[in-house]
């Protein structure tokens, strides 16, 4: 049984001249400055584990966590 539908032949059609990378139009922000994580990934991995328990109990998180799904389903 295959997980993913077959696809349509559509997909199939030549590849156009200017990829897709070409036609967007990305934001720049000059200011942003990406820094490393502080925190060991193991440490944090921890504090997840003590927090998450009392989190998902808070009022409104169900609510919270409902209205920022995604709902349609796709492939990466």
């Amino acid at each position: 049984m295959s997980k993913y539908p077959v696809s349509p032949g559509e997909n199939d059609a030549p590849l156009k001249e200017t990829s897709a990378l070409e036609e967007l139009e990305l934001p720049v922000d000059r200011e942003f400055l990406s820094l490393p994580p502080r925190l060991e990934p193991q440490v944090m991995l921890r504090r997840l584990e003590e927090t998450m328990p009392w989190r998902s109990t808070r009022p409104g998180e169900q609510e919270r966590r409902l209205a920022g799904k995604v709902d349609v389903e796709f492939v990466l």
